[in-house]
């Protein structure tokens, strides 16, 4: 009796099952199957690293909002005598890295929401995430923009302002007030005399009226030399540079420190609003399994 062979085989040239290819077998899933499979893999791979990448931006974001307060809180601490030197606006000073502050401590927060919206995978967080990224990052944009447009007419208010205390406020090396103490640590701190003409910012001051002195002893490169006597304008005995100088040099300095910061933030924020849109769509999208 001959031997039947199942319809879903094709036989080679042979007697007999014995030597069977299996072409059509149901256990062999067809090539576009498999390719399939092969670009949903590929694609869960991609957000998968997507994922990750979520996390070390919002990480990086968290670590940046700490420095951010940091600068924030060194310029109200750290600068307490340039703050008080520039008199009345001195509060406005005050108000600057008080917002530096605030804005880093809202980014460390915000850093942490995306951080943690990535790994648990939680929608609303990374939509949280992705709208305050994008007010902040437009924020920071008309920021900067502000800053170069004025930078030259802040440099002249702090300047007008720093003499105008210097002329009408400051009374001396022994003087315990606050305006006095912040002049004379500016002055010895930076090596440095009057704002703008060194001794010529002394004239019809209190100072100097009170005093009849044309400089303080902190404006000599040696306070305690004999001849550091007031009145002595021999070359070397005072500092040749003016305080506006220096100071001004200071804040550009500080000023680069904090702008290559900003710009570094708003490459990550613009990194992880992009993913963070991906991440947000894929979560949403029907049938995503981690």
């Amino acid at each position: 009796m001959p031997t039947s062979c199942p319809s879903a085989m094709t036989t080679l040239p042979s007697s007999g099952c014995g030597r069977l290819v299996f072409e059509d077998s149901a256990d062999s899933p067809p090539k576009s199957k498999l390719t399939s499979l092969s670009k949903m893999a590929g694609l869960h791979n991609l957000y998968v690293l997507m994922k990750y990448l979520m996390m070390i931006l919002s990480f990086i974001i968290l670590v940046s909002g700490l420095v951010l307060l940091g600068v924030g809180i060194w310029i109200n601490v750290g600068t307490t005598s340039f703050i008080k030197s520039v008199g009345e606006f001195s509060s406005q000073l005050g108000i600057v890295s008080n917002i530096l502050a605030v804005a880093g401590a809202g980014l460390s927060l915000l850093g942490f929401i995306g951080c943690y919206g990535a790994w648990a995978e939680k929608r609303s967080f990374i939509l949280v995430f992705f709208v305050v990224v994008s007010l902040v990052f437009l924020a920071e944009i008309v920021m900067a923009l502000i800053v170069l447009i004025y930078q030259q007419k802040v440099a002249n208010i702090i300047r007008e302002a720093s003499k105008q205390t210097l002329i009408h406020s400051y009374k001396g090396p022994g003087a315990t007030d606050a305006i006095s103490v912040a002049w004379n640590a500016l002055m010895l701190t930076f090596k440095c005399c009057g704002v703008e003409n060194t001794t010529s910012d002394f004239v019809g001051s209190t100072f100097t009226n009170n005093t009849g002195l044309l400089y303080p002893q902190t404006c000599c490169v040696n306070p305690v030399s004999p001849s550091c006597d007031g009145v002595n304008t021999s070359p070397g005995i005072l500092h040749t540079s003016s305080c506006d100088v220096k100071i001004i040099h200071f804040m550009k300095s500080q000023s680069i420190i904090m702008g290559s910061t900003a710009a570094v933030i708003c490459v990550l924020e613009l990194a992880a609003m992009m993913i963070s849109v991906v991440l947000y769509v894929r979560l949403g999208s029907s049938g995503y399994q981690v």
